[in-house]
């Protein structure tokens, strides 16, 4: 962290570095609260123009103080002390579509692919690219609930640690509810 004062003069020379060092505080802030939290999210919590974002961004980064997930187009950060593993399901039970896949599944003990599609409201393919994905991280596992496979084909998908998803869905991810609270309350910050 850059050594500075943050009761220098407003005025003064150092004025600026107490600007960044408040930035960095509120996007570690925002990163512990809402671990995997995408750039997008922190460019409109944190009013930052891009390039200010992402300077500071990459300052804690390069000192370590978060963890950063490239994935594809996908940029998720959280906090340097959460486990890789923890880290790796909230990346993807945070995505909007994989979440409502994981909230069909915690319902019910397991759904076949059409359950799901249906269950979803989300086109065939849509479910299948995230079951597929879901599956990979090892979050969902398919089988055939000890049936044959001849007798019914259909291959079912359960969430493999029901007891670890809950407790990451309550520790680290927002409920839809608790999101639409949330903005609703920093709306009316907003207006006051």
């Amino acid at each position: 962290m850059n050594s500075f004062s943050l009761e220098s003069d407003a005025t003064g020379p150092n004025h600026f570095r107490s600007d960044l060092h408040k930035i960095q505080e509120k996007l570690l802030k925002y990163i512990h609260l809402s671990p995997g939290i995408r750039y997008r999210e922190l460019l409109r919590l944190t009013d930052s123009s891009n390039g200010v974002l992402s300077y500071h961004l990459g300052e804690l980064e390069s000192e370590k103080r978060i963890a950063v997930e490239r994935k594809r187009s996908v940029t998720r950060y959280f906090p340097i002390n959460l486990d890789t593993e923890v880290s790796k399901i909230i990346g993807c039970i945070r995505n909007p579509v994989s979440r409502q896949i994981i909230d069909s599944l915690l319902k019910v003990e397991s759904c076949t692919f059409n359950e799901l599609t249906t269950n979803t409201n989300r086109a065939p393919s849509t479910v299948s690219w995230h079951l597929q994905r879901l599956t990979d991280a090892g979050i969902l596992k398919k089988g055939t609930g000890g049936i044959s496979e001849k007798s019914y084909p259909s291959r079912f998908y359960y969430i493999a640690d029901k007891t670890t998803i809950e407790n990451i869905l309550s520790k680290y991810v927002e409920s839809p509810v608790d999101k639409l609270v949330n903005d609703y309350s920093d709306l009316m910050d907003e207006l006051s």
